[in-house]
């Protein structure tokens, strides 16, 4: 008998909403939480299930009860740590969310992580030439509070997300850019989607990746391609004021996933 395969999308912001519209193409039965009861119209106008739930407090047993009875294909987890978010709230949140994790029946399980949680360095970064002691301790600390607790567990540590109407270096519009000297470390939503998929079908477990574009122009260059091509005003002018040298690395996850990067420079936005 055939059975359709089942997601749950924890966290239906911006990149969770894309991809539960992309697997209801692939159909999946998709359930989505989201904190906002505005959202749930939304969410069920599209063929997406809500279900309202918020980390930041105890999760209802009823839900789940609910959740923890049924096995899902794929889930996937795009709970950010907030920036302004106190260090001890933020993992209190994460430690309900690893609790909630550790009650579902997945054969896969994904989380959306940052690029964020990297130091500068001026040598190329990969998953593990940067002393864990050096990395962001509020992202690290919510990586590892998910890692340690929920089996089989993929990270992906995402670049600076466009596509969509997102489009690269457009809040710099008629403005100073302080940041154009610094390079790219960007990722095209339609590539997250595509590496999500590839995680999922070649079922890999327990792994963490970088996801960015393999190729790291310099955000003055990606700006000013963005406004002639999208037809918006440039900066008003360039000011070397900040300058993070930071260079990502996705060499892991090309080999080891043999992926082909849809948008491989982030010129072509």
């Amino acid at each position: 008998m055939f059975r359709r395969k089942k997601a749950l999308i924890i966290g239906c912001g911006w990149v969770g909403f894309r991809f539960a519209q992309k697997l209801l193409t692939l159909n999946f039965e998709v359930t989505a939480t989201t904190t906002s009861e505005h959202k749930i119209n939304a969410l069920e106008a599209e063929g997406i299930s809500p279900l309202l739930l918020d980390f930041n407090f105890e999760t209802d047993s009823e839900t789940v009860a609910v959740i923890s009875s049924l096995h899902y294909d794929l889930v996937l987890v795009s709970v950010p740590a907030k920036k302004r978010e106190h260090q001890q709230t933020c993992l209190m949140k994460f430690e309900r969310l690893a609790k909630f994790l550790q009650k579902i029946q997945a054969k896969s399980i994904i989380y959306l992580s940052s690029v964020g949680i990297y130091p500068s360095a001026p040598y190329l970064i990969n998953e593990t030439n940067i002393p864990n002691s050096s990395l962001d301790l509020k992202l690290f600390q919510t990586e590892q509070t998910l890692a340690m607790r929920v089996n089989k567990l993929n990270i992906l540590r995402l670049g600076g997300i466009f596509g969509d109407n997102r489009i690269p270096g457009k809040h710099f519009s008629a403005k100073v850019c302080e940041v154009g000297n610094q390079f790219a470390n960007y990722i095209h939503l339609d590539d997250i989607m595509a590496i999500i998929l590839c995680l999922y079908h070649q079922r890999i477990e327990g792994q963490l990746f970088n996801a960015v574009s393999p190729l790291h122009p310099s955000k003055k260059e990606i700006t000013l391609q963005m406004a002639e091509k999208y037809g918006f005003a440039p900066p008003s002018s360039f000011e070397n004021v900040s300058f993070d040298k930071k260079v990502i690395s996705p060499a892991k996850l090309i080999s080891d996933l043999n992926y082909q990067f849809i948008y491989e420079n982030p010129l072509d936005y």
